[in-house]
């Protein structure tokens, strides 16, 4: 398994460095500020709610944790079908447990399952994938102590990065977290960079339906997590 060894920064690197991330967080602030600002008055960028709902009240979370799941009526499938840009979502579904994990923090862990349609990225012909993926995510109140300290120990002190391993905790707001949401993007995740149809060989040239069409994929930023993982020699 490869890692990834980080040295600890020099004095000066990390006066350079502590200059450098207050004038960043300041800078992004005022830009998140004015993003959110767009948002609440453009209903292209304002946040969609996900197509499968499962709300859950952290608060109010039971110890031993709470069991959902769901599944995508046919307006849904119809909808997620236009945020992923693919052909067709003919299932999706979702199931999950949702636990306490440290002081206010929750993990949730669980499948999704679904069929989905591509276009071939050599003939364009319709394939169909089947979805079977686990997921699992931490999540810890934004601002939070422990939040704060998981940044402070990524920037400023020395770390083993697994490729393979667990990503670390995501931050939410309020009081009431969607497992929907999360899924939703673990399922986009899932799906086929390179769909081909049985029999077809890859020659080196995609067929990008987007650059014909003007399509846009909402989810695409997500691609950048996908990378893919070193084989073992």
């Amino acid at each position: 398994m490869s890692q990834i060894l980080a040295t600890r920064p020099t004095f000066l690197a990390i006066a350079h460095c502590t200059f450098n991330r207050t004038h960043d967080r300041a800078f992004e602030h005022k830009e998140e500020n004015a993003i959110m600002s767009k948002k609440s008055t453009d209903p292209v960028l304002a946040p969609r709610a996900p197509v499968i709902s499962l709300p859950i009240n952290v608060a109010r979370l039971k110890s031993l944790g709470e069991m959902v799941k769901g599944s995508a009526d046919a307006e849904a499938l119809n909808e997620l079908r236009t945020r992923l840009g693919i052909l067709a979502v003919n299932a999706f579904s979702i199931e999950a447990k949702v636990s306490p994990w440290k002081k206010r923090g929750v993990q949730i862990e669980g499948h999704v399952r679904g069929e989905v349609e591509q276009s071939c990225v050599v003939t364009l012909a319709p394939v169909v994938e089947q979805i079977d993926e686990p997921f699992r995510i931490t999540l810890v109140p934004k601002g939070s102590e422990f939040a704060k300290r998981a940044i402070e120990n990524a920037t400023m002190s020395e770390m083993v990065i697994d490729p393979e391993g667990e990503d670390p905790p995501e931050e939410f707001e309020g009081e009431e977290i969607d497992v929907g949401e999360y899924a939703e993007e673990f399922f986009a995740l899932s799906l086929d960079d390179y769909p081909r149809a049985p029999g077809v060989e890859f020659s080196g040239h995609i067929e990008d339906k987007a650059a014909f069409d003007g399509s846009e994929n909402p989810f695409a930023a997500l691609a950048v997590l996908k990378e893919p993982k070193p084989k073992d020699e």
